[in-house]
């Protein structure tokens, strides 16, 4: 093979790679959001931030906070998400109030009579009380030059930045729940990397196919009518479009790519008229016909495929943009000859 060709090779296998990651993504954010995980990794970062517990509940049953909260406010089912300008007026009324209880003699008055004085004044009286809110906001209200404003905003980064790292715990747990869903829909799917790769490296129109398709998605940032939503964070399309999208990415069997299994092609009837009895009874007869070596070398491209699921939709849909010009940038391959079909 020509470099032409060992490119439209790497595109397919990356396209491919973008594909499943995309499905993957899909999987886990709806199971994230039936489990309500984005919420559990609120709660614990609200928890780390606001590390005193009476402090903690009156927050979260702050009005301006709970009602974000699609249950009652603590209970399992948190918010996915809480703005920083909720967070920074909830945690200063409620530290004027508890500083109020420390101190009967402090009385800040109204909100619109709240002061930069009385917010230091209450995070001070906090922190002699043995509450560590008041050392988190000393330094914040000390960095707002006597700006109840400013503090207010310093109070909000303080917020974002323990929220970046609630994000950072997601991200990781995201990319081990990839990994899994990866290897469980490179199996269902039947996306064996080294299968796929033999038969690119076989076939020129194959290569040529897969590599117009994903020039295609490249360019319109959609697949099989489904539109791709990209961000500089992350890659999906939406829930409602996932089981479109995995047919989608099922019906690539139509160009040749050796994905999915014969015994469960739609097009060969399906469970609806065979049974689920004589399904299972037709891939088992499939699968013996295999030998040993031919099931390890089927394993492994599964967990490469798994592996590179991993990685994330993103970095795989900025590689198959870089690939994708390299191959614009070229001559374009002299189209592959057809047999005459008349």
């Amino acid at each position: 093979m020509g470099l032409p060709a060992v490119l439209e090779v790497i595109i397919g296998l990356v396209f491919i790679y973008f594909l499943t990651s995309v499905l993957c993504s899909g999987l886990n954010e709806l199971i994230a959001h039936q489990i309500g995980r984005r919420g559990e990794f609120l709660r614990e970062g609200l928890i780390n931030l606001i590390r005193d517990r009476w402090i903690y509940l009156r927050i979260i049953n702050h009005p301006l906070v709970s009602s974000m909260y699609r249950d009652v406010p603590g209970k399992p089912r948190a918010p996915a998400y809480i703005p920083a300008d909720n967070f920074a007026h909830a945690v200063i009324h409620i530290v004027l109030l508890k500083a109020s209880q420390l101190d009967p003699a402090f009385q800040p008055g109204a909100e619109q009579r709240w002061k930069i004085e009385d917010l230091r004044k209450a995070a001070q009286l906090c922190k002699a009380g043995g509450y560590s809110i008041g050392d988190a906001l000393l330094p914040l209200i000390d960095a707002a030059q006597n700006d109840l404003d400013k503090a207010r905003l310093n109070i909000e980064a303080w917020f974002e930045g323990g929220m970046q790292r609630v994000s950072g715990w997601y991200k990781k747990t995201a990319q081990r729940i990839l990994l899994v869903l990866g290897f469980i829909v490179a199996i269902v799917f039947n996306v064996d990397t080294l299968q796929i790769a033999t038969q690119l490296s076989r076939s020129a129109e194959l290569r040529r196919s897969l590599a117009d398709a994903a020039t295609q998605v490249v360019e319109t940032r959609r697949f099989g009518g489904v539109a791709i939503n990209v961000t500089d964070t992350d890659v999906q399309v939406a829930q409602e479009d996932l089981k479109k999208f995995a047919g989608r990415v099922q019906e690539l069997d139509k160009m040749e790519l050796p994905i999915g299994f014969s015994c469960l092609n739609p097009l060969m009837q399906g469970v609806a008229t065979r049974g689920v009895k004589q399904l299972v009874s037709e891939c088992y007869a499939q699968a013996k016909k295999q030998d040993s070596g031919a099931w390890v070398l089927k394993l492994i491209g599964w967990l490469i495929t798994g592996l590179a699921v991993a990685l994330g939709a993103p970095f795989w849909f900025d590689l198959l943009n870089k690939l994708v010009n390299l191959r614009g940038s070229g001559p374009r391959p002299a189209p592959v000859a057809r047999p005459d079909t008349k």
